[in-house]
């Protein structure tokens, strides 16, 4: 990749891929109370000859097609139980209240007629396009994706919101929209792309899976995660993400991080989990971790701040001209292996620290209460953007390129 020629466009294509097939107008979502038979796929895939095509998993930096959660059928196998639904969240809805809990427990896939899926926006109080739906007695996920592939199927602009959903799991979608995650409990997201994640009330048991969010001008963070009075957000974790820079404008009073974990209420927070993730920074920061969080680990990550997000996302003018912190806010366990950090550290309580770099010479309160101790290199701090690059499993973030590895 040339690091001279980013253009910061192809990151904010509305359109990305084309989608196949005519859009569909909004509809509301389906009473839960009505029970339906779900609709066998009319033509099935054919089985495999010799067993699953799930690769093994490969630890690199950010998504390399192969960070997925072990008790989902593949999407590229035949599931026990396959299913069709129209490119709408009526009838996805239906599909779902006509499952039995031995048929999820088997394995079931629903896949998605390609088209265009309507959304009422993805904040806390925005009407859900899923509401109610699965059921936390589920003994697995269902697995509902595009029937045609990744970019097959956009969801609306406006943003969509999940609330009170529990084991679903949702790979293989595109928006320039958002998404927000209420009460929502075993949910799973992945191989898919959104400008931001809005997760709040409470939740537990919420894992993404190669996600690519950000690289937005935008004063608002990239993810949010904020539960609120006494609910609990609990169990949060991400494999080969990638959640990219948030820009505020130069004149905006707006603290605008990447992802901030924002202890607003008084349930229990935590613990927030992170493998073989990139996260570059944001106007303010990377990581804003609360005090109130219980804890927060980092297993073969890089966080970036510094100039390096603009390496990637170049600053335009009228954009806020920030160095972007890695850490900021007060959590008191934070644990890092094997990772790669660029920018002030600020506060933190580190605990543990093993086999990772920092960009610059930490003072002592910022070393490993526990054990280990940082490494540093301050050549960090100069990277290019095929430096950064290199690094990972794909040349750059580009709906073509993610096309090609998020395949079945």
């Amino acid at each position: 990749m040339d690091s001279g020629n980013l253009d910061r466009r192809t990151f904010l294509r509305g359109g990305m891929l084309l989608a196949v097939g005519a859009a569909v107008t909004a509809c509301a979502p389906m009473d839960p109370r009505v029970v339906v038979s779900p609709t066998p796929l009319a033509s099935s895939p054919t089985p495999l000859p010799s067993g699953s095509s799930r690769p093994g998993t490969t630890a690199t930096f950010g998504p390399n097609g192969t960070h997925y959660p072990d008790e989902l059928p593949w999407l590229g196998d035949t599931a026990m139980h396959e299913l069709e639904a129209e490119c709408d969240w009526v009838d996805i809805g239906r599909q779902l209240q006509g499952l039995t809990p031995q048929q999820v427990a088997e394995g079931v896939i629903i896949r998605v007629a390609s088209g265009s899926l309507p959304g009422d926006g993805a904040t806390s109080s925005a009407r859900p396009a899923l509401g109610g739906f699965g059921d936390p007695e589920w003994t697995r996920n269902v697995l509902i994706c595009p029937r045609d592939g990744f970019g097959s199927i956009t969801i609306a602009d406006v943003g969509i919101r999940f609330d009170q959903c529990s084991r679903l799991s949702l790979f293989g979608f595109v928006s320039a929209g958002s998404f927000a995650l209420t009460q929502c409990t075993n949910m799973q997201l992945g191989w898919s792309r959104f400008a931001s994640a809005n997760i709040t009330r409470g939740g537990d048991a919420l894992a993404f899976y190669e996600l690519v969010l950000g690289f937005r001008q935008n004063p608002e963070d990239t993810v949010g995660i904020r539960p609120t009075e006494s609910y609990a957000m609990t169990n949060i974790s991400r494999y080969g993400c990638v959640f990219g820079p948030s820009v505020k404008p130069a004149d905006s009073d707006a603290h605008c991080d990447t992802v901030q974990l924002e202890g607003t209420g008084d349930g229990e927070f935590g613990p927030f989990l992170s493998v073989d993730c990139v996260d570059y920074g944001s106007s303010n920061a990377a990581m804003l971790l609360h005090d109130q969080l219980v804890s927060a680990e980092y297993e073969h990550c890089m966080i970036l701040g510094e100039q390096l997000p603009w390496r990637i996302y170049p600053l335009q003018p009228g954009d806020y001209e920030g160095t972007p912190n890695a850490f900021s806010g007060g959590c008191r366990d934070v644990r890092l292996t094997d990772s790669i950090v660029a920018g002030a550290v600020g506060r933190m309580g580190f605990t543990v620290v093993e086999n990772s770099t920092l960009s610059y010479q930490p003072v002592d309160s910022q070393q490993p209460s526990q054990s280990g101790a940082w490494s540093v290199d301050t050549g960090i701090s100069a990277w290019s953007a095929n430096d950064i690059m290199s690094r990972q499993d794909i040349p750059d973030y580009d709906d073509a390129t993610l096309a090609g590895i998020w395949t079945w």
